[in-house]
């Protein structure tokens, strides 16, 4: 099974646990504000503009923010790819990705980055409104609040206006602001920064098996990566931190030589009998520390 289906199930199970709270009253939340009796996480967005909002920290909220940091930083912006419901949508609307979509370096850098001016503009909005605005357009609440209202309409024949008004605002970030993830989501801006801390579940380069660091001409993994990043060229190339573990790059690599490990070795070869790359062309395949990176 490939990964783009695994991800689509993933997506799928998401909201399907959202129904079985829903029908069992487990109590476990949503996407949105999640967690098991006394153990909860928020969404690091929303935690922070409710406590703006609110003018209000409580160590609840400090606990799920932390919580959320740190499965942030042990895989990364994994949620935007394996959680998050818009590229679910993406693919039942039938928008594909086209090359001119994705974010360049210079659009990640900093003050160019226009998610980070959003994420701004979604702090001051909140402060000066005195509620959280973003949780009004924001893709991800939108979507559980229309599989919650839908709910309603089976189990209690409750028919609302969200049932137009939730969706309608859904197609228009999905279909029509086709670069919503890689210009507009302050979520997205958030999840990058705070995965800078993330060391794990890093794509690695087995480089006895890479066909370009043998020489070869092969760029599809660069090709394919939604996010920009290309694991041969990282000083011309998106940070590691914007990887969303997606896996495009494992399945489509013809040589099967990209893995998510735990933690990639900075030297050693990957395995027997296949070519390694010689020292001029060892050096393209160099890891975001510019260092040549393989896997046990």
């Amino acid at each position: 099974m490939k990964l783009a289906t695994k991800r689509t199930l993933a997506a799928v199970g998401v909201l399907g646990l959202v129904g079985v709270g829903l029908a069992v009253h487990t109590g476990t939340g949503t996407p949105s504000a999640w967690g098991i009796a006394d153990i909860a996480a928020i969404c690091p967005l929303g935690g922070i503009e409710a406590a703006i909002a609110s003018r209000t920290i409580v160590p609840p909220l400090l606990i799920g923010l932390a919580v959320v940091v740190a499965l942030v930083a042990l895989v990364g912006r994994a949620f935007c790819a394996w959680g998050c419901p818009v590229p679910l949508l993406r693919r039942v609307f039938g928008v594909k990705e086209r090359p001119a979509d994705k974010p360049r370096p210079a659009e990640r850098d900093g003050a160019n980055d226009s998610r980070n001016w959003v994420l701004g503009a979604t702090v001051l909005t909140t402060a000066a409104f005195g509620f959280p605005v973003f949780c009004l357009i924001c893709p991800v609440g939108l979507t559980v609040a229309t599989f919650v209202a839908l709910w309603r309409v089976f189990q209690f024949s409750e028919v609302t206006l969200s049932l137009l008004v939730f969706p309608l605002i859904l197609v228009l970030e999905v279909v029509l602001l086709r670069k919503w993830c890689h210009r507009f989501c302050p979520l997205g801006a958030l999840l990058g920064l705070i995965s800078r801390l993330n060391r794990t579940f890093r794509p690695a380069v087995a480089e006895d098996a890479c066909l370009q660091c043998a020489g070869g001409t092969c760029s599809r993994c660069a090709e394919v990566c939604p996010e920009g990043i290309d694991l041969h060229h990282p000083a011309e190339s998106v940070s590691l931190a914007e990887c969303t573990k997606c896996g495009e790059c494992k399945d489509v690599c013809p040589a099967h030589a990209i893995s998510f490990p735990f933690l990639a070795r900075k030297k050693g070869p990957v395995s027997e009998g296949l070519p390694a790359a010689s020292p001029s062309t060892a050096e393209a395949c160099l890891s975001e520390d510019e260092e040549p990176v393989a896997l046990a």
